[in-house]
């Protein structure tokens, strides 16, 4: 697979999860779900199915969760 279609992939909660965590410090596919309902998290609908850029969401994580120390 070519570096392009590498960064422009649409994947399954679990796989963006993977994707964007260390296995020992990710949170659960029910957080992420919470995360999801209250609009943290960019995703592509289609149909039933619910897809992620995990590149994407995880520069959503950062702007939202990242807490800059006061001088």
């Amino acid at each position: 697979m070519n570096d392009h279609n590498a960064r422009n992939k649409l994947v399954d909660a679990a796989r963006c999860i993977d994707a964007i965590f260390h296995e020992e410090a990710r949170p659960g596919l029910r957080t992420w779900m919470n995360w999801k309902a209250k609009g943290y998290l960019p995703f592509v609908k289609v149909g039933r199915r619910v897809f992620y850029d995990p590149e994407a969401c995880r520069a959503e994580l950062e702007k939202r969760f990242t807490t800059l120390a006061e001088s």
